[in-house]
């Protein structure tokens, strides 16, 4: 797609660099590259050199017995289920069409989910809300009608509390169902985004999977050992380690490079995930960027900007998603690291590991926190990642938000939205199979069975849709900041909504610089409408005299507070 000229209104004052856009961060895209292709070499060696006797590890009988050990022979067993268990491969083959039909539903499921977020943010956002009291108030009243008072008492006081809590922050309630309902507006206005984000899941599944096959196979190149904690063999098929205990004779031994490529193909496995992430934040960050920015009579220009930022993300920034990628990646190895220290410490370090862990983990979650604000900066104007991380970190500090709520609120909603509507559709399919399959044997626990997967596959997809929402939020809110910066408003609407969250005014500090300080009482309330001066400020003669029309439905500063 051709990019835009340099006199295009597209281009003129937009903070969106859509021209210029070097490569940047090469080094570390080129390194993802090449581990990518020797752990795709790794795993064809694997396939090709694996040990087609590895079932024979999984055998009880085979690995009871010294003479297996190294391997010779082959004695394979096939366990039957026992009268009245369930035949699990049975009831997949019985419930195939109906997961698809679920998987299909959840799809849809989604849609009706960001449907009802665009038209009725506030709504839902109270519906919401009113659930995490009324489902502790009805467990409550069940425990006390059972007679349990302990039980009952307890529900129905964290249904107070929360109670409490949610009329103390019924304010910040009503601005993030607005908030809400900018991110669905924005998603509305680029209908590409769910297309391309869907594909980008299909295309990190078809990445993953053949990790997972690769990691598999690799370990399946071996051979049937000598159990290394076998210390004496008490006779012909029982073997007891130092204490006693008896353990398998054999043991499953694979060769020297499969450690070594299974820590590879692991990390290589979540920097995919986590770049798939990266890659998602920054095409949603590009796409709603390119849209807040743009002038009311640039909409027709618009279309492709979902495909300008995906190129953009393959293109010169690929080296930034990899490298933030890659931080992720550490992070997240670093807490399993962590996790599996706290598992393996002494019952006298425990509370020595309690307070280095909690350290970590506040700096691991402001480094993820500037990580996704770095990207959403590098979608915006093609920056480096570290340069993209300073600069994000100075516009978040000089817009620092004091109403933690706000921004607390949103994910809440949305986890707790999706979790509430998958779990009604998981009862659903539950109450339909088992009316289906009501005259077979053991009905309820198929049925069960397949509520409990279409429950989970239902929360994935709604959780993926709330995942898109808060993307938005949050590169609309570095929209905002940016604005701000440079003194303008040109999304009018949008201002109207984050003019609430109080981020104060700009004011000009001693050295020259300018913050944000506490909001002024009855000050200037950014217009929510695009009209007429008069209608932009309604009651006034004339516009603030601070603002001023510049360029494209853009005002700029004139004076400093």
């Amino acid at each position: 797609m051709a990019l835009p000229s340099e006199d295009d209104p597209l281009v003129v004052g937009s903070h969106f660099q859509y021209r210029n856009r070097p490569s940047r961060d090469r080094l570390w895209g080129i390194l993802y590259g090449i581990l990518m292709a020797l752990t795709l070499v790794g795993g064809i060696y694997g396939i090709a050199h694996r040990n087609h006797r590895f079932s024979d590890a999984f055998q009880r009988d085979f690995l009871a017995d010294p003479a297996n050990c190294p391997l010779h022979g082959l004695n394979s067993l096939q366990d039957e289920p026992e009268p009245g268990q369930l035949d699990l491969p049975a009831f997949f083959k019985q419930a195939s069409l109906w997961l698809v039909v679920s998987a299909v539903a959840s799809v849809l499921l989604g849609i009706v989910f960001l449907q009802l977020f665009k038209h009725q943010p506030h709504l839902m956002t109270k519906a919401t809300i009113a659930s995490q009291i009324a489902v502790p108030l009805a467990f409550g009243g069940a425990a006390l009608i059972a007679g349990q008072l302990g039980g009952g008492l307890m529900m129905l006081a964290m249904a107070g509390l929360a109670a409490l809590m949610f009329y103390y922050w019924r304010d910040e309630i009503a601005l993030c169902g607005r908030l809400l309902g900018v991110s669905a507006h924005a998603l509305n206005s680029n209908p590409g985004l769910i297309l391309l984000i869907v594909v980008t899941k299909i295309v990190m599944t078809l990445a993953v999977l053949p990790i997972f096959a690769f990691m598999f196979l690799a370990y399946t190149n071996g051979h049937i050992a000598r159990n290394g904690d076998v210390a004496k063999v008490v006779h012909s098929r029982q073997c007891v380690n130092g204490d006693g205990q008896e353990v398998p004779c054999c043991a499953w031994a694979p060769d020297a490079w499969v450690p070594p490529y299974m820590s590879l193909a692991s990390v290589m496995l979540l920097w995919t995930v986590f770049l798939a992430g990266q890659f998602r934040i920054f095409t949603i960050s590009g796409t709603v960027a390119q849209w807040y920015f743009a002038p009311p009579e640039a909409t027709d220009a618009l279309k492709g900007s979902t495909l300008r930022s995906a190129k953009f993300a393959l293109g010169p920034s690929f080296g930034t998603l990899s490298l933030g990628s890659l931080v992720l990646t550490l992070i997240e190895l670093a807490r399993q690291a962590l996790q599996q220290a706290r598992d393996n410490r002494q019952d006298g370090q425990n509370l020595l590991w309690s307070l280095l862990s909690c350290c970590l983990q506040c700096i691991w979650g402001l480094i993820e926190y500037i990580t996704k604000f770095a990207t959403i900066r590098a979608a915006i104007t093609g920056e480096a990642f570290f340069e993209a991380g300073r600069n994000v970190t100075d516009l978040l500090m000089r817009n620092a938000l004091k109403a933690y709520g706000v921004w607390w609120f949103p994910p809440l909603v949305l986890q707790l939205a999706a979790f509430v509507l998958s779990a009604a559709w998981g009862v659903l399919i539950y109450l339909i199979s088992y009316f289906a399959w009501h005259s077979q044997p053991q009905a309820q626990a198929q049925a069960i069975i397949l509520g409990v997967l279409s429950f989970f596959m239902a929360w994935v997809v709604q959780a993926f849709f709330a995942s898109v929402l808060l993307d938005i939020v949050n590169a609309v809110f570095i929209c905002y900041a940016m604005d701000k910066d440079t003194h303008s408003v040109t999304n009018p609407e949008v201002h109207e909504v984050f003019s609430q969250v109080p981020v104060g005014v700009a004011v000009e500090q001693p050295g020259g610089e300018y913050a944000y300080g506490a909001p002024v009482p009855g000050g200037y309330a950014p217009p929510n409408q695009v009209g007429s001066e008069h209608d932009r400020y309604p009651g006034a003669t004339a516009p603030p005299p601070q603002f001023a029309r510049h360029g494209q439905g853009t005002y700029d500063s004139q004076a400093r507070v």
